[in-house]
């Protein structure tokens, strides 16, 4: 054949180009729905009215907004990093994209009544969007070999990362709109995986 996809690592790599273009459109869908469930409150006066009433919808739109474009920036970086695709890789996906699809449902929770209570399940079901990417990073470094040649503690520490970070920012993002304090907390978070990865990826290159 002269489609350049006749072998086995091309098809795979194919493979998995389509699924990387099917996950951005859940993700771009997922967003979409963010916004098409904000509806403008019956009886307003003006516009410090409209926004004070819609203040908690758009605060739980913002956050979910953001939740979504670092979870598409962490799933486009373990992405990046893989050569081919196969059936597992695709199973182990779409349970990820099945909980991104539901995040509207969770934001909806947030912006009614019952913030309360809906906070820790909206942040529960972000923290199982981690363990699920953890998941999707699992079988494809582990299991499937569908990554680029890397050392062991670089797979390891990726795989802690795409766990552990979602849930992590989630909580702390909601803590720190009402302690402010907690976005110096995240910063340090934040530097402290970075530096990791860093030290992590050097390391090999300083034994060479």
């Amino acid at each position: 054949m002269s489609d350049g996809v006749s072998g086995k690592g091309d098809t795979g790599a194919a493979h998995l180009h389509r699924l990387v273009l099917f996950s951005d459109a859940v993700f771009a869908i997922a967003i979409t729905l963010l916004a098409i469930e904000i509806h403008p409150p019956e009886h307003w006066q003006g516009a410090a009215d409209l926004f004070t009433q819609m203040r908690a919808k758009l605060l739980a739109y913002a956050v979910s907004f953001a939740v979504i474009g670092v979870c598409w920036f962490s799933h486009r970086r373990v992405f990046a990093r893989l050569v081919r695709a196969d059936g597992g890789l695709d199973f182990t996906n779409f349970l990820v994209l099945g909980l991104i699809a539901l995040l509207p449902l969770g934001t909806e929770l947030l912006w009614e009544k019952h913030g309360g209570q809906a906070l820790p399940i909206y942040v529960g079901q972000v923290a199982l969007i981690g363990v699920a990417m953890g998941v999707v990073w699992g079988y494809a470094a582990f299991i499937g070999k569908l990554t680029e040649p890397m050392p062991a503690a670089e797979a390891w520490f990726v795989w802690l990362r795409v766990t552990t970070l979602p849930g992590l920012m989630c909580g702390l993002t909601m803590y720190s709109i009402i302690y402010p304090w907690g976005w110096a907390l995240m910063a340090v978070l934040v530097f402290g995986f970075s530096w990791l990865g860093r030290r992590i990826v050097s390391s090999p290159k300083k034994a060479a």
